[in-house]
């Protein structure tokens, strides 16, 4: 690559440098679905003229289209001391030879800090304390695997901790935010773990399959009102397809859910959850470098409830879009989602994207840009405008939606993100606004981080949150906004930290 040709291609050669350096052996494995490390990704693809699918994530890091800039980056870093390399540049452990590569890094979040709505308990002080591992494996050129594992024992702010506390007493079961089911640990904390792996084959230059436990995400923005990341890990079977030179890509994913309801038949201790499958199509298509058009259909089936197993048909397998909905759309209502998606780069600096779904005969609609104005500043702008769905709980997961947070309420939301980023320094300041008929919320997150290795985007970071709760006409208890209990849960929480930040965790509703 001669960068003398092109200003751009030296952009991408610094931008990409402290953000993605694996990804030169990771052709089949997945870039990670983090919000913040994929800013650099996304400008790049933005001043790009080729044609990158990028809507449904997480995306396959050979169909980035930013290996080749990788490759020329891993020699930078040989003038450095083995130590200094292992702790600030490389991965915890490697093993590489011609045919195969194995990275090994730890999954860490030591945080605490303090709330001081916790007024009525013994104690303020907050803390999470994450453990884990990722282990990528690539073999050969068709093959990769990944893993990872975390165990989590935390203290949660407080209207996270009423949400939880809740949850188990209305039900028996609570879930800490797209992270799973909890235990209680001590007096105020929680236990809870996450597991998530994927084989991924490339069997051709145009179709990669993928199996495994994970989350998708579908849409340009910070919320998506197709498929979101926000629930719980789930086993999937994902086909992904590139066509026509690239201009076209079909994603087929199916999925398997569960309702954190126990069937009622069953007489032992625990017995199963309610069970559902669902199967996704997303067809997008790209004329150009600039516009993205894609078409959406999820169609969910329930394959478990007391009354025992409920056969699904075939066509759920038949991966042709509109094929589901036609069948099955009016056997339960809500079952069926469609949609669209749209993005549009406006020069070089401007991203606009927007989202249209219908389900049950009700539209909601995503309004966004993304503006980079400086290779170092990102400023996002979203509207949501979301309609009560009377099928929303069949597009659940571990009782959590797997659209927007609040899909089961009319409201509209007003969102902002502003990020700084300086070779290791991140400052990124996040609010949003949720008006409901009953409870409106306000949200305001801002973090500095310093990030020590980005192989693995290990930080160190300070910040603070603050939610801010208030019911408008009746005290109406409306568990996603207030939590539980009927009345208005706040939070001043005040946060020092070291984390492994590679997935998405939603606490701004």
């Amino acid at each position: 690559m001669n960068c003398s040709d092109n200003p751009y291609k030296k952009l991408l050669l610094l931008g990409i440098i402290l953000l993605i350096p694996f990804f030169a052996f990771v052709q089949n494995l997945n870039i990670p679905l983090n919000q913040s490390f994929n800013v650099e990704l996304e400008r790049q693809v933005l001043l790009s003229e080729e044609i990158v699918h990028s809507s449904f994530k997480p995306i396959l890091a050979r169909d980035s289209k930013q290996e080749g800039a990788v490759n020329s980056l891993l020699t930078l870093n040989t003038n450095k001391s083995w130590v200094g390399k292992r702790l600030f540049y490389q991965h915890f452990i490697t093993l590489d030879s011609a045919n195969f590569k194995l990275t090994i890094d730890p999954l860490i979040n030591f945080e605490g800090g303090f709330d001081n709505e916790f007024d009525s308990r013994t104690s303020a002080n907050l803390y999470k304390n994450t453990r884990g591992f990722v282990a990528r494996l690539q073999l050969g050129k068709k093959v990769a695997i990944e893993s990872s594992f975390r165990e989590n024992q935390a203290v949660l702010p407080f209207y996270l901790h009423e949400r939880v506390r809740t949850q188990r007493a209305a039900s028996g079961e609570g879930v800490a935010f797209g992270q799973g089911r909890v235990k209680t640990f001590k007096e105020n904390g929680y236990d809870f773990a996450m597991s998530s792996a994927y084989l991924s084959v490339s069997v051709n230059k145009h179709i990669n399959i993928q199996a495994g436990h994970g989350k998708h995400f579908v849409g340009n923005g910070h919320r998506s009102l197709l498929l979101s990341d926000l629930a719980f890990n789930a086993p999937f079977l994902r086909i992904n397809s590139n066509w026509f030179d690239g201009k076209l890509q079909y994603q087929n994913l199916f999925t398997l859910y569960q309702d954190l309801n126990r069937l009622t038949t069953i007489t032992i201790s625990e017995g199963l959850f309610e069970r559902k499958q669902a199967a996704t199509h997303y067809l997008e298509f790209s004329p150009n470098h600039k516009w993205s058009f894609g078409l959406f259909e999820s169609t969910v089936f329930p394959s478990l409830d007391s009354s025992g197993n409920i056969p699904v048909g075939a066509n759920f397998w038949v991966p042709v879009m509109f094929l589901n909905t036609l069948i099955e759309g009016q056997k339960k209502k809500g079952n069926s989602k469609v949609g669209v998606n749209i993005s549009y780069k406006l020069a070089r600096q401007v991203q606009l994207y927007g989202q249209a779904v219908l389900q049950s005969s009700v539209l909601s609609i995503q309004l966004g840009t993304k503006i980079y104005l400086h290779k170092n500043v990102m400023l996002q702008v979203e509207y949501n405008q979301i309609n009560a769905q009377s099928g929303v709980n069949l597009f659940s997961h571990y009782n959590e939606s797997l659209a927007h947070p609040i899909a089961g309420f009319d409201a509209d939301e007003f969102l902002g993100i502003a990020q700084f980023q300086k070779n290791r320094w991140l400052s990124r300041v996040s609010a949003n606004a949720i008006l409901n008929s009953d409870v409106d919320v306000a949200y305001i997150d801002l973090r500095q981080s310093f990030i020590v290795n980005p192989s693995y985007n290990f930080t160190i970071h300070v910040g603070t949150q603050v939610r801010r709760a208030d019911i408008s006409r009746s005290m109406i208890q409306i568990e996603p906004l207030i939590g539980g209990g009927g009345y208005v849960l706040n939070s001043n929480f005040i946060y020092v930290g070291l984390s492994t930040n590679l997935q998405n965790i939603y606490f701004n509703y």
